[in-house]
């Protein structure tokens, strides 16, 4: 019985670390499919925010270039805790309305926090009607995640709020207004463009490949451990 025991206990370690190891195959593979799929959009013609049909999935036209005219509004939404280059600051995204009257908001990169968490920084909007270049792309990742974050919003002053958590459904809750369902990301230099320094989606696939040698080879060692075990009982027995 008890050998029994020994031999179900290491065949269900050899399975799970087996299963680990496919899965980390698994996730290397939806990696490399996301990164070629950016690559390919991103080479992709400009597409213009109001020629995409309005029921559209987001996940049908992300990281595809786009070009698009309106006027942005003038509250903006500051997301915290937005560090570049050791230095603390936020994330700014401000509500811009195109010709075809939809509002969609835009990423335009980073500013300075300006020491203090009660200093309202200065951000300045155009003001005129203008075409901007950039491309679409999902809510800003952000470290911690805590449900609710956007509606606990800090209003700094009558047209600036800070939130902790970027949701675009919720962020139109707040600016009470419907938002197309993605964000564009403004390429450096466009107008309204801030410090810009987006980091797009890499390949990422080569650490999950690495994790699922290292959890094969844990499985093939305690395989080798296994069959010598149970050769040196076989001996014993056959003595």
């Amino acid at each position: 019985m008890r050998h029994l025991i020994l031999f179900a206990t290491f065949g269900t370690v050899l399975a799970f670390l087996c299963a680990l190891g496919f899965w980390q195959l698994h996730r290397a593979e939806a990696k490399r499919v996301r990164y070629d799929t950016f690559t390919a959009r991103l080479n992709e013609a400009a597409l213009g925010l109001d020629l995409i049909e309005r029921h559209t999935p987001a996940a049908e036209y992300l990281w595809r270039r786009t070009d698009v005219t309106g006027r942005y509004l003038e509250t903006q939404v500051v997301v915290d805790n937005r560090i570049l280059r050791g230095q603390a600051g936020y994330e700014v995204l401000t509500p811009f309305v195109s010709l075809g009257g939809r509002a969609v908001l835009i990423n335009r990169g980073w500013v300075p926090m300006g020491g203090r968490r009660n200093h309202v920084p200065e951000i300045p909007v155009p003001q005129d009607e203008i075409t901007i270049s950039g491309f679409f792309g999902p809510e800003p990742v952000v470290g911690i995640e805590l449900p609710g974050a956007s509606s606990a919003a800090e209003r700094l002053s009558p047209r600036l709020i800070r939130i902790q958590r970027p949701v675009i459904r919720e962020i139109g809750d707040l600016l009470g207004r419907e938002l197309w369902p993605a964000l564009i990301y403004v390429k450096a230099g466009a107008a309204g463009a801030l410090t810009v320094d987006f980091s797009p989606p890499g390949d990422g696939s080569a650490r999950h490949t690495a994790y699922a040698v290292q959890w094969f080879s844990m499985a093939a060692i305690l395989a080798v451990i296994g069959l010598w075990n149970l050769r040196r009982r076989g001996r014993g027995a056959d003595a």
